[in-house]
């Protein structure tokens, strides 16, 4: 575990063994398809030194949007009156600012369809591209495991063997093709007796995905954040972003979208195994320090001062560009 409490994704993809060692029948398909799987991994597992990657995107987006709705619940809590530091005009104001442009950034980035960039509709995409490379056989033995789950049979009973059959230790390997073929079945639409090594996922599995993207594209957000920006200097209310055209319910359905698209790329057609929540753990004293004043009342006099040369500095600005304009 990592800080946050984010999953290591080293591991995920692993050491493959030799194409000749895996049981399939094409091998020229298992090598694209490892090469392949290997460049999807490496666009979205998180790494704490790639900004980039599309987990680590998905993680901070989450993040911050937690953070913001924490934050902010306080403004609304009249039960202890209406003195405290969430109700100030100018700090709300920053919140809000910041949470919208960060928000709609975040969702923007992880639907960019551009070649040039992380994202998980390029991910999709590609994927989808490239649905020829993801057989069925490909999906369960890529890595050494038997493409026949049933072949435990054939093999000499330990006691354990015998009493637990496939859930035996020994025939992990076998239980995991057996898990594998399952998952396989219900991306292909494919029954259990008719089962083929060439089999691939469904068409209708990406149209359902991209439709779901589609449906989490920010237009709606972008379009109300401009109103959001246009108006951001009315402090009337301070409760919520609702008086703003923002509606927190927006961005709630967009992530919602992105995340269940990002599963099922993973968890399903990638089948990477790797249990994870969608909220990274909080550290331990996450919010130590919130219930302590945020500034003396000689500092706010200092703010005041600070504000004031800063309007002195800016204001000469409107007349800066002669000397160079008209030398």
């Amino acid at each position: 575990m990592s800080e946050f409490g984010l999953q290591n994704s080293l591991g995920r993809s692993g050491e493959l063994p030799p194409p000749d060692k895996c049981d399939v029948s094409n091998m020229t398909r298992l090598i694209d398809y490892g090469n392949k799987r290997a460049e999807w991994l490496s666009w979205y597992s998180f790494r704490k030194d790639d900004p980039n990657n599309i987990e680590g995107q998905i993680i901070a987006m989450t993040f911050l949007d937690l953070s913001y709705r924490v934050l902010t619940r306080p403004r609304g809590d009249m039960a202890l009156g209406p003195d405290i530091a969430a109700r100030s005009g100018i700090l709300s104001h920053m919140l809000d600012q910041g949470y919208v442009a960060n928000q709609i950034l975040a969702i923007r980035r992880l639907l960019d369809t551009r070649k040039d960039v992380f994202s998980l509709r390029r991910l999709l995409d590609d994927i989808e591209a490239n649905r020829g490379l993801i057989t069925r056989e490909n999906f369960v033995a890529y890595d050494g495991k038997p493409y026949d789950p049933e072949g435990w049979r054939s093999l000499p009973l330990s006691p354990l063997g015998q009493i637990w059959g496939i859930d035996a230790p020994e025939f992990f390997r076998f239980l995991r093709a057996k898990i594998r073929h399952e998952m396989f079945d219900k991306l292909s639409g494919v029954k259990p007796a008719n089962r083929n090594r060439g089999d691939r996922i469904r068409e209708e599995v990406f149209a359902k995905l991209r439709s779901s993207l589609t449906a989490a594209e920010p237009d709606k957000p972008v379009t109300l954040s401009h109103k959001f920006f246009a108006h951001a200097a009315n402090m009337a209310s301070r409760q919520s972003l609702t008086y703003t055209g923002v509606a927190l319910k927006d961005i709630e359905a967009a992530h919602k979208a992105i995340i269940s698209v990002e599963r099922a790329i993973t968890d399903d057609i990638l089948f990477i195994e790797v249990a994870r929540e969608v909220v990274a753990m909080t550290p331990l004293g996450f919010f130590q320090g919130l219930d302590r004043v945020y500034a003396h009342p000689e500092a706010v006099g200092q703010m005041q001062s600070h504000w004031d040369q800063l309007e002195i500095d800016r204001n000469k600005w409107k007349n800066a560009y002669e000397a160079e304009l008209y030398a």
